[in-house]
């Protein structure tokens, strides 16, 4: 397999940084958002989204149930009623009811692939994290700290710089990051207010009795993190992380050689640590046993890795 000299290695890795910078800026300037008192909320094509995002139908079928009002008894809705709990606070069983409607309505299969399947707000961010699909509000991952960074960025991502977008989830947590989130609400859009800060317009059941619109500042401290239809991050990877991208790296390791089969696993465990840092070693790469924004850069240069993680990602 290729292998580019010792001498070179830094170089390339500043050439991809400079590539994805440039990358980066452009998409920046690109980038327009409304002015809030001109924003409206979007009107979903169901054939374009079907070609090019079909996960946008879970947000149109959101709209359509915008005024539905729980009861006749408190936390009693359809939609607990059809998640199996007629009784409950049902903001996360909302959404999943929206992602199956979808499915059923357009021939989608969005359920388990997009979004999960779930019914209680705590366990909805750790399906996107399994999947590198979550995205910290702080730049870190809540429970374990690990640092993150968008892709085509040139640093980690800082303290309130993700912008949301159309058919993110986002979860907020009332009283502490570190046991989870406490409410979900579908991200609709993103405006911009007078001052030059953003406002996150969203749609949400259960608060406090129905579905409705609201909107949330996106600096709110509450704001825990979004989960995302699509990729649009990666986080450093240390001992004991497991996710579809340990898999891939332990797999990929495994197949130079740095791994015995048997030690393959969906999780990064130590022995992993320990065969990345061999082959951080042989690739003139800072030897830290973990897979940060470096390592990443390195590995996704190898067509071996691209494959698969192309094959994971089937």
């Amino acid at each position: 397999m290729f292998r580019v000299e010792k001498m070179d290695r830094k170089r390339l890795f500043a050439a991809i940084l400079l590539a994805i910078t440039i990358t980066v800026s452009c998409a920046a300037r690109a980038a327009e958002y409304v002015p809030t008192a001109e924003w409206e909320p979007p009107v979903i094509d169901e054939e374009e989204a079907l070609r090019s995002a079909p996960w946008l139908l879970v947000l149109k079928v959101a709209q359509e149930e915008i005024g539905y009002v729980e009861g006749p008894r408190k936390d009693e809705s359809k939609y607990g009623e059809w998640f199996g709990d007629i009784r409950t606070a049902w903001c996360a069983e909302f959404l999943t009811w929206c992602v199956n409607q979808a499915d059923e309505r357009y021939g989608t299969s969005l359920m388990d692939q997009v979004y999960p399947y779930y019914g209680h707000p705590k366990d909805g961010a750790p399906w996107f994290i399994e999947r590198e699909r979550f995205i910290s509000s702080t730049g870190k991952l809540p429970t374990t700290g690990e640092k993150m960074w968008l892709d085509g960025a040139d640093h980690y991502l800082k303290n309130k710089e993700y912008i949301p977008q159309t058919g993110d989830y986002l979860w907020i947590a009332y009283y502490s990051p570190k046991k989870g989130t406490d409410h979900v609400a579908l991200v609709e859009g993103v405006s911009l207010e007078p001052d030059g800060t953003f406002l996150i317009h969203v749609i949400e059941g259960n608060n406090p009795d129905r579905v409705q619109r609201n909107t949330y500042d996106q600096k709110w401290k509450l704001i825990y993190g979004y989960g995302t239809p699509v990729r649009r991050a990666s986080r450093i990877i240390r001992t004991w992380n497991r996710s579809d991208d340990c898999k891939v790296i332990m797999r990929f390791l495994g197949e130079l050689g740095f791994l015995k089969e048997y030690q393959v696993s969906d999780q990064f465990t130590d022995k992993g640590s320990e065969a990345l840092i061999r082959y951080q070693k042989q690739n003139g790469i800072k030897a830290t046993g973990t897979v940060d924004m470096e390592t990443r850069a390195f590995l996704e240069q190898d067509p071996l890795y691209q494959q698969l993680l192309a094959e994971t990602q089937r």
